[in-house]
């Protein structure tokens, strides 16, 4: 989070929610300027500045007339990326500013979201309308946040009453406008999650026919369809993995604002044997690590006590940061699982290191809801809110995350207050 939020970074957070949720190639926010005639990019992911998107004067005035129309417009063209022509499709979403104009109520554009996505891209009318919706639920916001601004006093020391009654109200307000896209998330999340474990559960059953029935087994042997199955897998797995995320998180976020900070309430405290809750954890990735020929080797102290905490917190934490190691890590190389414990000041320490190195300019953000370091293989690259994920479990659990990178290793240390168990 910024240390002040603006127009620019509700756009950014609105576009990356769009891009993950939908899983597009590309996604820009623009406002209109009607005294250039032009649009100005206010977010774009991924940074683009090397796409140019080639049309026609004639064409470019066509959908300009259709937005402002309150049309939602889809085509197809082609983009140049390094001198190289690409077609893909396209979709412009107009952002409509609601105006009181001596008590008529009319709407003029404010702006457009551009969504893009290759030649086989699928988006149905549902996938628009939420945009649509969400672009509005922006808007919305952005005003609210100018508002604000703009009638903020200057003045020196405590701020007159009246004043400090508006801004409780527009806070208020906010919350409120916030509390309706968590729910509309959360909706769609779930939404979502029933078709994807109905489509799960049907490659499933087909692996299963493969298997047992050894007509359709030499049918297929060898054949592309196989590879094919193998990529929906992967894919689905992906997607559900980001839903599941996504409710995660918004469940946290959800608790903790009603909580106010605390932790009462939240983990559900247990004793455990260390020792055999990590060789447990470390032991889900071993065909894993056998898969990629990795080396995961684990160090914990022979003296350490059991523990109280969260039981399914502490293992999705273990979790999301060992299948990051074991997807960044190169073939052959090694992941370590350092554990160690201050029984003194009832510090439990867990260290995650692996043989891959994150450039020091991506650090500061990858905690962030939905970054991926630039650069990397897609096919590799997760959700972006596993270490998010992570990172609000470790402060439920009132700990702290650091993550440092260099001479080929990069390092997850996390240390964690305990409570001896018996």
């Amino acid at each position: 989070m910024p240390s002040h939020i603006d127009s620019t970074y509700l756009c950014q957070l609105t576009a990356a929610q769009i891009k993950e949720i939908l899983v597009l190639e590309g996604v820009s926010i623009e406002q209109y300027q009607p005294q250039l005639h032009r649009w100005l990019t206010i977010s774009q992911l991924p940074d683009l500045g090397q796409l140019s998107l080639n049309l026609e004067p004639e064409k470019a005035q066509e959908i300009d007339l259709r937005l402002h129309q309150r049309e939602i417009v889809e085509f197809t063209a082609m983009t140049t990326v390094m001198n190289i022509d690409i077609c893909d499709q396209y979709v412009f979403i107009p952002l409509l500013e609601q105006l009181d104009l001596h008590g008529n109520n009319q709407s003029a554009l404010w702006g457009r979201i551009c969504l893009r996505g290759n030649i086989n891209s699928i988006w149905t009318a549902q996938d628009l309308s939420w945009v649509q919706a969400l672009g509005q639920q922006l808007l919305a916001a952005i005003n609210l946040l100018t508002e604000f601004v703009a009638t903020q006093p200057i003045v020196n020391g405590s701020a007159p009453l009246s004043y400090l009654a508006e801004s409780i109200e527009r806070v208020d307000e906010l919350e409120l406008i916030c509390q309706k896209k968590d729910d509309f998330i959360n909706n769609i999340a779930h939404d979502l999650r029933a078709p994807l474990m109905n489509i799960k559960m049907a490659m499933r059953m087909l692996r299963i026919s493969m298997r047992v029935d050894s007509e359709l087994t030499s049918l297929l042997s060898g054949h592309p369809a196989e590879r094919y199955l193998a990529v929906l897998e992967q894919e689905c797995d992906r997607e559900v993995d980001l839903i599941n995320n996504i409710l995660d998180l918004q469940q946290l976020e959800t608790v903790l604002v009603q909580s106010k900070g605390t932790v009462k309430d939240r983990v559900n405290l247990e004793s455990i044997e260390v020792e055999s809750w990590l060789s447990t954890t470390v032991g889900s990735f071993t065909d894993r690590a056998n898969e990629f020929q990795l080396k995961i080797t684990t160090s914990i102290p022979k003296s350490i006590p059991a523990i109280l905490t969260d039981r399914i917190y502490l293992t999705k934490i273990l979790t999301e940061l060992l299948n990051n190691a074991c997807k960044y890590t190169y073939v052959g190389g090694d992941v370590m699982v350092l554990i160690d414990s201050n029984l003194k000041l009832e510090i439990l320490t867990i260290q995650i290191r692996n043989q891959a190195e994150i450039d020091t300019e991506y650090l500061p953000y990858i905690f962030d809801k939905f970054y991926r370091v630039p650069g990397n293989d897609r096919s590799k690259q997760g959700t972006g809110l596993g270490l998010s994920l992570v990172q609000k479990l470790v402060e439920q659990l009132n700990g702290k995350i650091n993550v440092t990178s260099s001479n080929g290793w990069t390092e997850f240390t996390i240390n964690l207050p305990i409570k001896i168990g018996s």
